[in-house]
């Protein structure tokens, strides 16, 4: 069959299923390996030759066009991969405000782990991603809604959300919990991680799970003040928020001083307070388990 390029067989090797199956070229390989590392992990000479000579030896195959998947491999001997996201580079980029730095590297975190969601799509045929009203080619959005909470309490959102906000956090933190997750089960070269373990990486090993503790320290300033101005005391709000003890105490002079807080949200808090709903949107961001493995992090490190 004339493939053209004067008649000469072509071979490739895939890193991304979907992209090399919509492609359609004429022989590729699959291999389960990150982004930047095509060949395998580093120092494995062994895998990367035998990477190359089935690569090469699609040449025998005929044009179909046809995607063989590597061979399933052992990957435990092999060097452990820094962190859960793919090694790849993207060009610099240099912030102007606090927001868009935090904009960016929500973005490139997103990008780096948008690979294995997609390889873990085309396994299991289904995600979780979408409850917001969008779907995971809006996580870079989503992202931002919530980057811009976090930093400004903007209450602003684009159309197209099922929930307007706040309302809409809770939703927003759902599907980019799931994107992340349904990511870091598909992670090549590793154990499959557990529940625990996917969360302990979520909230205290990701850019998007510092954030997501800056969101529900906006929504606790919210409560905190509507609990204040309804004349509760210290040991009483605590209880209501389900804080430490003593947390009121210590936050609320510079929660009065500078709580970064527009009137849109304060009225929204004092509906809660009304219907005795208060604290509700920080709990369903943060759960309390990891608040409190958080601050024990914190205080190790501040006595280390």
């Amino acid at each position: 069959m004339d493939e053209g390029g004067a008649g000469i067989a072509t071979v490739q090797i895939s890193l991304i299923r979907p992209v090399t199956e919509a492609v359609k070229p004429p022989r590729a390989l699959w291999v389960p390996f990150p982004l930047g590392r095509p060949l395998g992990p580093p120092d494995c000479p062994d895998i990367q030759l035998d990477v190359l000579r089935h690569t090469l030896g699609l040449v025998d195959q005929p044009s179909a066009p046809t995607l063989v998947d590597y061979p399933d491999i052992d990957l435990d001997d092999t060097p452990i991969y820094e962190g859960w996201s793919c090694p790849v580079a993207f060009p610099s980029f240099e912030p102007t405000t606090e927001l868009d730095s935090l904009k960016f590297q929500l973005s490139r975190e997103a990008q780096l782990l948008r690979p294995w969601f997609d390889e873990g799509l085309r396994k299991r045929g289904r995600t979780t991603v979408g409850i917001s009203g969008k779907g995971v080619d809006s996580i870079s959005e989503m992202l931002g809604i919530l980057a811009a909470f976090a930093v400004n309490a903007d209450m602003t959102a684009p159309n197209g959300y099922a929930q307007p906000m706040p309302h809409l956090l809770r939703y927003l933190a759902a599907d980019i919990r799931a994107f992340y997750s349904e990511s870091a089960i598909t992670k090549p070269g590793g154990e499959f991680p557990g529940p625990d373990e996917l969360e302990e990486w979520f909230f205290l090993e990701t850019v998007v799970g510092e954030v997501f503790y800056q969101v529900r320290k906006t929504l606790l300033n919210a409560d905190l003040l509507v609990l204040m101005a309804q004349g509760l005391n210290n040991e009483e709000i605590d209880s209501r928020l389900v804080l430490k003890p003593g947390t009121t105490m210590r936050t609320s002079d510079e929660v009065v001083r500078s709580p970064g807080i527009n009137r849109e949200l304060l009225q929204i808090s004092a509906a809660d307070f009304q219907d005795n709903l208060i604290g509700r949107f920080m709990r369903s961001i943060v759960p309390t388990t990891m608040r409190d493995r958080r601050c024990e992090r914190i205080n190790r490190l501040r006595d280390a």
